[in-house]
């Protein structure tokens, strides 16, 4: 099988372990190059790392997160504390805009990361992603949500569930919001990049402003691999 479809038959794999990723996969699929990035503890990556050697007898290269790639220089002092997938994020969404960008991910936790157009980035924001906001109200307090069902309009709520979840966007797009004034107060077009499984509810919120160049990049993570670890 050429290299490029194999690739494609990894990258939008949606296994959970290496033994469905192994299970997965063709037969006869032929590659001369992988590469990879992990959360996870190390020992999964080298688990990975022996199977893809004996399997097709090529070294794994594995993506780390570093002070500077891609342009992208990075703010924090200790970058092993950073998760590679955010860093991946913002090499690739740099790479994109040619300048200067804010990076969204929406998924169990909601990240923002600023990176202005010298590629320095200028750091960023953990929050609970917007379900998890909901539910930390329901589980702390007398609340219980009988929809969950979030609108891609920010309006105050008019019932208990409308309230709480308009809440939780409104203070998501706040803060994208907020990042991107604080870049484009030097004069710089920014352009914001928004992955993971919210990203279609977020844009849809901020596109009613009509201020944002706004992108919807589910392969981000993807893409910064092959910045960080080329051919």
């Amino acid at each position: 099988m050429p290299q490029d479809a194999g690739i494609e038959v990894a990258a939008h794999g949606k296994s959970a372990t290496l033994n469905e990723l192994q299970s997965s996969l063709p037969l006869d699929l032929v590659i001369s190059l992988a590469r990879a990035c992990s959360v996870r503890a190390d020992s999964t990556l080298l688990e990975f790392a022996g199977w893809v050697r004996q399997s097709w007898d090529i070294e794994l290269r594995i993506a780390r997160v570093s002070s500077s790639c891609g342009g992208v220089t990075n703010s924090y002092a200790d970058v092993s504390r950073m998760g590679i997938d955010r860093w991946l994020a913002m090499v690739a969404a740099f790479g994109q805009a040619r300048g200067a960008c804010i990076v969204v991910d929406a998924g169990t936790a909601l990240t923002v990361d600023l990176v202005n157009a010298d590629g320095d980035h200028r750091g960023g924001y953990i929050l609970p992603g917007l379900n998890m906001m909901a539910d930390a109200l329901e589980q702390n307090t007398g609340i219980r949500l009988r929809d969950r069902r979030f609108s891609g309009r920010i309006t105050p709520g008019t019932s208990t569930e409308q309230a709480v979840l308009q809440g939780a966007l409104a203070s998501a797009i706040a803060l994208i919001g907020d990042s991107v004034a604080s870049l484009s107060s030097s004069g710089a077009r920014v352009s914001v990049y928004i992955s993971g499984g919210g990203a279609g509810l977020i844009a849809e919120a901020m596109a009613s402003s009509g201020e944002f160049d706004l992108n919807i990049a589910p392969e981000l993570v993807l893409d910064g691999l092959a910045i960080a670890c080329p051919a």
